[in-house]
């Protein structure tokens, strides 16, 4: 039998939004607690950031992406540079994680991941599923910085089968379920911006070897 406090704990620890019913979520700006100087703290890190031209993942899919790295979990989760601490004290405050636990279902969060992507025309990010990269990996939410550019949509689901896309707008915020195939179409025209991180409830060694990255080339885009 259920008492009161376990019933109190269940209850908390049930998340508002179902990813195993609901996989895509998008959040309007006015619902991500981000206020104004955070994006534009955010905005101004990755804009110093160093870019390298990704044209195959560690899941062994193709790219054309320009990314830089803040952490990242190969072996376990890491800080990776000097811009790793400042991007974390952001996305990861305490009013975020609380945020994250509207769709996990806990603010007991890691960062296991985290990484800008910049595509220019012609750029595009291949169909893949991110827990191929580590089981571990829950849900990925996507801080968008431009909507200047045609192209460029979000898309879930397998090649064969049914498809939907996203376009969210600057300052908006899109959520994927990692267990859930993914593409980002070619860009048309203009600069898609984003800034990904891979939320998890472990904290542990990354269960999975990976494919090694295929680096075209690297240079600050800024």
């Amino acid at each position: 039998m259920i008492d009161d406090k376990n019933m109190n704990a269940a209850i908390q620890n049930t998340p508002e939004y179902d990813l195993n019913r609901e996989a895509t979520l998008v959040f309007e700006q006015q619902d991500v607690p981000l206020n104004v100087q955070e994006w534009q703290h955010l905005a101004e890190l990755l804009a110093k950031s160093e870019y390298q031209h990704i044209v195959g993942g560690d899941a062994n899919e193709s790219h054309s992406v320009w990314v830089s790295r803040y952490h990242n979990d190969i072996e376990s989760p890491q800080a990776l540079n000097a811009l790793s601490g400042d991007i974390e004290a952001i996305v990861m405050s305490s009013k975020m994680r609380d945020f994250y636990q509207r769709f996990t279902g806990t603010n007991e969060l890691c960062l296991r991941r985290c990484q800008a992507n910049r595509l220019h025309k012609g750029d595009y990010i291949g169909m893949h599923k991110d827990q191929d990269s580590s089981p571990d990996y829950l849900a990925t939410i996507v801080f968008h910085f431009s909507g200047e550019y045609t192209g460029g949509y979000f898309q879930t689901g397998d090649m064969g089968g049914e498809q939907r896309s996203y376009k969210p707008q600057s300052h908006m915020a899109l959520v994927n379920s990692c267990s859930i195939p993914h593409q980002v179409t070619e860009v048309e025209s203009g600069e898609r911006l984003t800034l990904a991180c891979f939320l998890s409830t472990s904290f542990a060694d990354n269960k999975k070897s990976r494919y090694a990255f295929q680096i075209k080339g690297e240079k600050a885009l800024n």
